[in-house]
């Protein structure tokens, strides 16, 4: 049978058409590039689609070095000077042979050569070329006999400098890349973990030796302006990095363990990170209502929900809407994450006494429109901002609560009178963010009763929708969802509840009111995410927690 043409296989994958097929022929003409690389050139394939197909022409598996750790012992068969020049990674020991993954088919009939140097025999899986040389970067970017007291005290050996940098510059494109929102780095016994925060769920991509541990946090460290002799107190610090092409700016926490000094590092994409109110989630009657509640003249308006829920997301989004050249707005930020044109962004330095209270009265100072405080965590912040509300101006803030009414009675509990928070304030946004099923993969199916009930819905209720859950496919790295969206307990307090805030009600009686009122909880705006195929109702479920229910 004759060997099936690269483009026909793509063809037949339904990843290419004719046009892209003859584009990208006569880009390989004219540039002297392979067929594969000419489509990858014009965007019309990444590398791994490419892996894929080159390993069914071949008629060699595909592995995925993505996944899985390769053990030291395999790594250790064939040294870093030889992989490097036949581009190749060994993977695994099966039996007598050495299962080794390459990029170029091609390659494998220079691997006779190999075989008469190390003794050994050779099969081939084919890798995506990305992924391999981001492979051969982990396992042999180090030299062994690095110490784990690298201090930068002195002039470095930049030799030996030079494989941690590619490293750690590997691993903060790698999280950009899959949309990481946190890099961990955790120390065990015998190894340093690294795992991603992908849409919300931590992921293992690498375990180190535990030798590199001390050069990978001291190298973190430095760049984050640290003092890295200081290993008994916990840091904090930040980097202002490119990665492939983009601003990032990541907050970067080290925090002494047991086991040795962990770091997480929050990535911020300046191009990512600022999005509409819409791309959050918010849309029909909620989003109107939404408008109108920042449009106020006065008042506070609260944004609740544990961290990591994307509070400052939306607090940002209405900014950004409010945002006029008539208009003064300041904001008291620890820390600032983004930068927003126009607008006055004061940080909050603990360090020399400058807190969210002392900001918040010297804004007032500023004849402010609109104040964002970033958190309001103490009474004496919770009494300037009410009185700011109550004296003409908008003030928005975030609480850690569990739900919208929740806020009121928080703020109770923090000393603020009850007639004031009746007063004051104006609407509450309780939110989560949960991941949005693969468009490219979702499958729909037929829940039972029993399951619908769990996010508030009735067989009835899901008629003439279809319910999806989520698969995996090339597209969303076999996870079923991709990205994030809000859901959202948007509460605006009319005058039963001020009457009860005044009273001084309980918080099941102000929910109870809320939900009268016309308040769609969290539970019900993630059923009708779910009815609009946007999530599952795993996925509500997961981030929903029990006590948050419809009253």
């Amino acid at each position: 049978m004759a060997r099936q043409l690269l483009g026909q296989i793509l063809q037949a994958q339904g990843v290419i058409d004719d046009k892209q097929i003859a584009d990208a022929v006569r880009l390989q003409d004219d540039a002297g590039i392979k067929f594969g690389q000419a489509l990858i050139k014009m965007g019309h394939i990444n590398d791994e689609q490419l892996a894929r197909a080159l390993a069914r022409q071949s008629k060699l598996p595909f592995v995925d070095l993505s996944k899985g750790r390769i053990a030291d012992d395999v790594i250790d068969l064939i040294p870093a000077n030889l992989a490097e020049e036949y581009g190749i990674i060994p993977i695994k020991v099966q039996g007598s042979e050495v299962i080794v993954a390459l990029a170029d088919p091609l390659q494998v009939f220079n691997l006779e050569n190999l075989t008469f140097l190390l003794n050994m025999k050779f099969r081939c899986a084919i890798a995506a070329e990305s992924v391999l040389k981001a492979a051969f970067r982990r396992y042999y970017a180090v030299e062994a006999d690095l110490s784990d007291d690298v201090t930068i005290g002195k002039k470095e050996d930049e030799d030996e400098e030079a494989p941690i940098i590619r490293l750690v510059d590997t691993m903060i494109e790698d999280a950009v890349r899959v949309r990481a929102s946190d890099i961990h780095f955790e120390p065990f016994d015998e190894e340093l973990r690294v795992r991603f925060r992908v849409d919300g769920v931590c992921k293992t991509v690498a375990r180190h030796p535990k030798h590199l541990h001390g050069p990978i946090i001291s190298r973190m460290k430095i760049l984050a302006g640290m003092d890295i002799s200081e290993k008994r107190k916990p840091q904090d610090g930040r980097i202002k990095t490119r990665a492939l092409s983009k601003e990032i700016d990541m907050r970067v926490s080290a925090l002494p363990a047991i086991k040795g000094e962990s770091i997480v590092c929050r990535i911020l994409d300046k191009e990512e990170g600022l999005v509409s109110l819409e791309k959050l989630g918010f849309a029909g009657r909620d989003l109107d209502r939404f408008d109108k509640i920042i449009k106020r003249p006065n008042g506070i308006f609260l944004v609740t929900g544990p961290t990591g829920s994307g509070k400052t997301t939306t607090l940002y989004a209405a900014l950004k809407k409010l945002n006029r050249p008539d208009l003064k707005i300041i904001t008291a930020e620890n820390p600032i994450e983004y930068n927003l044109k126009g607008i006055n962004q004061c940080q909050v330095k603990h360090s020399i006494g400058l807190d969210f209270s002392r900001i918040l009265r010297a804004m007032l100072r500023q004849a402010p429109n609109i104040i964002l405080v970033g958190e309001i965590r103490d009474e004496e912040t919770a009494a300037i901002a009410t009185q700011a509300a109550l004296t003409g101006h908008l003030v928005f803030s975030t609480l850690h609560t569990n739900d919208a009414p929740s806020a009121i009675t928080r703020l109770v509990e923090m000393g603020v009178p009850s007639y004031m928070v009746s007063t004051s304030m104006v609407a509450v946004l309780a939110q989560r963010l949960v991941r949005a099923l693969c468009q490219h993969c979702k499958e729909v199916y037929e829940p039972s009763g029993p399951e619908l009930a769990t996010v508030g819905l009735t067989p009835e209720e899901a008629v003439g929708s279809e319910v999806f859950r989520a698969k995996g496919c090339e597209r969303c790295s076999y996870n079923g969802y991709s990205g994030r969206i809000g859901i959202f307990e948007l509460m605006t307090v009319d005058e039963d509840l001020r009457e009860l805030t005044f009273k001084g009600a309980s918080h099941l009686e102000l929910r109870r009111q809320a939900l009268l009122s016309g308040m769609a909880s969290l539970r019900a705006d993630g059923a009708r995410k779910i009815l609009q195929g946007k999530t599952s109702i795993e996925e509500v479920l997961r981030v929903v927690s029990q006590e948050v229910t419809d009253g």
